[in-house]
């Protein structure tokens, strides 16, 4: 403010010996407003103090995708009032944009040392990558350990779906998803896809399986996509792929609509069909009653499904298991999830990856939390003896689908086969919507002695859950015990097991044993008790401050330097190891632990991810992108807005914004930019040299962009203007401030003008001067041309005068339009003048009082006065002559 307005108020201070100060001089009077209030003074940027702890708060908050409103919020009642917080609002702002740069900067890089990072706190942390021609990022897979004992446990089936818009790039997410013991998702690996086509799934699939150690699951499914049913067969040779269920419906779901609609009860039987456990020639057999009962033989849709039906109707595949999975919706779900409270469209590709990890992480806990649950007991709604084994070995998720069956059995009869006393035939009797349709017998195989119990629903097979019936005739035979092998281990509460590695992500003791958590608690403890006690008084607060300094400076020297010399020998001897190990391994051209990179050149601090670049904005499904890039695979990201930014050592761009006037970076803003400055001083001398004009707005804005185009260096010599890069100023304001100013100084020197008394003299000095363009009209040089002469109209009018009285006939300038009734030039047309719409209103008053003319003969007459004086008649008349 000082600098702006030119203030004197200022004051000098000595310094003592005794280190105090005494006041030399001092001026208080200011010669602008001073702050209304202190809470004020946060806008000042001597009194800004941000903490370097609130900027790490901040940069949590935000990368935790919390909104801006909560985290100011949480910023207010921390500090007790926004006043309180040593920053204003547009200060967090610059601070979130800033962190967001920085981040920005090395995302790939950052990527792999997070997995890095990962590798260190486990070794069983896979992650594998490719690199296209041009060295960018195509494809990137990694797993967790946690990731990887589940699927040894939980493989037998999987879901496989991609999503977009979860990162910056676009990158399609590719997710493995299962289901465990507990009936809840889990995820297996994570793909980030630089394209949809069959080379790129068919890398991800065969990473997954290196990660996996070469198991392939029984059933996998997936969406109709062309170049995924391609691939998959050619990695994952010996399992089976179903399509999802949802997907064909819902490609189907405009025509079946109408259908529904013709005929109500055609969607439960329909429903009933896909969704009853049959057989593939009992399905065909309801299929075909379906088509017959409401003579579907013609329509398209139902042509369309009976195709595909091999595909996805789970009655041709009843006896592979599926782990009751028929769709892709768990993918689905957890694409969701991650893009509800985990991953954004705006994220770098290393927050993508942590995001994901916590993702991950939230699962575990939410599958701890029920195998919490699971320890606890349950009361059996019967004393049958099955049901309390089953209660004993299912988790509880597992236990709750049982009894929900149980409840629906007491729905089925049944009755003894006359051929053979071990087969029981269940029939349905109580209709419900559950069993709109369904056959009159099941038949049931119960051998209590060699323990065999099979339905021909084939439901155990397939989900490996008991079916209505089978449980039905467990109830009849007041059945005691299940036996074994009917009890899967993965619905059980024993499940997990223990694999040949460490299955957890991060590290729980240290190297000594110790707990990790034991030692956070005593520390953190110590560390509260200390906080307490310093702030009670300053010598206290100064001897807490110098502690926990020294104990920062000596953990740090511990980080730095070895404990002793036998350390450092050891240290020296691995490293030389290590070097000799790379030496050879580079000439060997071996590879790493996670794939075959030997095409990546390596730099020379050994980084082998230095040189990667950032992808390309990916090409997705639906995309608007031309056929070539389709084809190539790849497309370039947009232009962007603005230009790149200079980037200054700290890797921030010089300035906050962009100056509104020579749209450059220079530590300024449009306020303070010097092409503004020399502009208005041009601007200036125009109005001294030509006088008032009109056109001044316009010849304003042409200096301006003539002098953004111009490179206008800095005087050193000239004070510089007081400008703060952390302040962001906003332009179009100072715009309407400082053009609101250049009309002021207008009016006055237009005032000045007119006062002048030789303004005749002036203008015909300036008349016979040359180098300048004249105005066409009226022949002066004011700085304005035809359209904005002041006195166009004026002498366009004396110029019709002149050359009617010479010719005898109205003429008018070329290329200047004249009203068709008043013959004049005023801005408008026969159609809007007055004079004619005065005329039109004394005709219709004579119209009213001789009734004698009709009004065929008035208009007839109207028009043959009109055509004879018209210019145009006037001119057609002395063509002729």
């Amino acid at each position: 403010m000082t600098k702006r307005t030119g203030c004197k108020a200022f004051m000098r201070l000595k310094e003592r010996s005794d280190g105090t100060c005494i006041v030399k001089d001092i001026t208080l009077q200011h010669n602008h407003t001073l702050l209304l209030s202190p809470s004020m003074l946060v806008f000042m940027r001597s009194h800004k103090k941000v903490d370097p702890t609130l900027k790490g708060l901040v940069k949590d908050l935000q990368f935790s995708n919390i909104k801006h409103v909560n985290i100011m919020g949480l910023l207010t009642r921390l500090h007790g009032g926004r006043d309180k917080i040593g920053c204003h609002n547009r200060d967090i702002l610059n601070m979130k944009a800033e962190n967001t740069r920085k981040e920005s900067m090395n995302e790939v890089q950052n990527m792999f040392k997070f997995f890095e990072d990962m590798k260190k706190e486990n070794e069983n942390f896979f992650y594998d990558y490719k690199v296209d021609d041009e060295n960018r990022l195509e494809n990137v897979f990694w797993s967790n350990a946690s990731s990887r004992a589940a699927y040894a446990d939980f493989g037998d089936c999987i879901t496989f779906d991609t999503t977009y818009k979860s990162n910056k790039h676009h990158l399609p997410l590719a997710v493995f998803v299962g289901v465990n013991n507990h009936l809840q998702s889990t995820i297996f690996g994570v793909a980030l896809m630089g394209n949809e086509s069959e080379e790129s799934f068919k890398w991800v699939f065969s990473r997954f399986l290196e990660c996996m150690g070469g198991k392939q699951p029984i059933c996998i499914l997936t969406d109709q996509c062309p170049a995924m049913t391609k691939a998959i067969p050619k990695i994952f040779k010996r399992t089976l792929h179903k399509f999802c269920r949802w997907h064909i419906m819902n490609k189907h779901k405009d025509p079946l609509k109408k259908l529904y609609k013709l005929f109500p009860d055609l969607k439960d039987k329909l429903t009933a069909i896909l969704n009853h456990p049959l057989m593939p020639s009992e399905f065909e057999d309801a299929w075909k009653a379906l088509i017959e009962e409401y003579n579907l033989h013609d329509i398209n849709v139902m042509i369309n499904l009976w195709a595909e039906r091999k595909l996805w109707i789970s009655a041709y595949w009843k006896e592979v298991f599926c782990a009751r999975m028929t769709s892709t919706q768990r993918s689905e779900s957890m694409n969701f999830v991650l893009k509800r409270g985990f991953v954004t469209e705006r994220d770098n590709l290393h927050i993508f990856a942590k995001q994901v990890n916590n993702c991950i992480q939230a699962r575990h806990e939410a599958e701890n939390a029920e195998a919490n649950a699971s320890t606890g007991t349950r009361k059996t709604v019967t004393r049958y003896g099955f049901e309390a084994q089953v209660m004993d070995k299912y988790t509880r998720a597992v236990y709750s689908v049982f009894r929900e069956r149980q409840y629906h059995s007491t729905a089925f009869r049944i009755k003894t086969s006359q051929d053979n006393p071990n087969i029981y035939l269940v029939h349905h009797y109580n209709q419900s919507k559950e069993f709109a349709w369904s056959r009159h017998e099941f038949r049931v195989l119960a051998d209590e002695v060699e323990g065999r119990y099979e339905c021909e629903c084939k439901l155990w097979e397939h989900t490996g859950l008991f079916c209505h019936h089978v449980i039905a005739v467990f109830e009849h035979l007041r059945l005691d015990e299940i036996p074994s092998k009917y009890i899967l281990q993965r619905y059980t509460k024993d499940a997990v097991t223990n694999p040949d590695f460490n299955r957890r992500d991060y590290r729980t003791t240290t190297d000594d044993g110790t707990s990790i958590e034991y030692r956070r608690t005593i520390l953190y403890s110590e560390a509260v008790k200390i906080i307490n006690k310093g702030c009670t008084s300053e010598a206290k607060f100064q001897i807490a401050l110098s502690a926990f300094r020294d104990a920062n400076t000596n953990l740090d020297n511990e980080d730095a330097e070895p404990e002793n010399n036998e350390d450092a020998e050891m240290e020296n001897n691995e490293d030389a190891e290590m070097e000799n190990n790379e030496q050879s391994s580079n000439q060997e051209n071996t590879t790493r632990e996670t794939g075959e990179h030997n095409d990546i050149p390596q730099t020379e601090d050994n980084d082998p991810y230095a040189d990667i670049q950032p992808p390309l904005l990916a090409i997705t499904k639906g995309s608007k992108t031309t056929d070539a890039a389709r084809r190539n695979g790849k497309c370039k990201p947009p232009a962007p807005a603005r230009p790149e930014p200079e980037l200054d050592e700290y890797g921030r761009p010089k300035g906050t914004i962009i100056c509104g006037t020579c749209n450059k970076i220079n530590g300024h803003n449009s306020r303070t930019c010097k092409a503004r400055q020399l502009a208005k001083k041009l601007l200036k001398t125009h109005k001294k040299v030509y006088g008032p004009t009109a056109s001044s707005a316009n010849i304003k804005v042409r200096i301006r962009n003539l002098l953004a185009r111009q490179h206008i260096p800095e005087n050193d010599e000239e004070e510089k203007l007081d400008t703060y890069e952390g302040e962001c100023f906003e332009d179009e304001i100072d715009d309407e401030e400082y053009e609101q100013e250049d009309e002021d100084e207008d009016i006055t020197e237009q005032e000045d003008t007119q006062k002048t008394p030789d303004v005749e003299s002036k203008l015909q000095k300036l008349n016979k001067t040359g180098g300048q363009r004249k105005c066409s009209v009226c022949n002066l040089r004011l700085g304005h041309y035809a359209s904005t002469c002041p006195n166009r109209e004026k002498i366009l009018q004396q110029q019709i005068v002149e050359r009617q009285r010479s010719d005898g006939a109205t003429m008018k300038p070329k290329g200047v339009k004249a009203c068709g009734t008043c013959n004049k030039i005023r801005g408008h047309n026969s159609r809007t003048c007055a004079r004619r719409q005065l005329e039109e209103q004394l005709l219709h008053l004579q119209s009213t009082e001789n009734d004698s003319n009709t009004m065929e003969d008035r208009s007839k007459e109207k028009n043959k006065e009109k055509t004879q004086t018209t210019p145009a008649a006037i001119r057609r008349s002395t063509r002729k002559r």
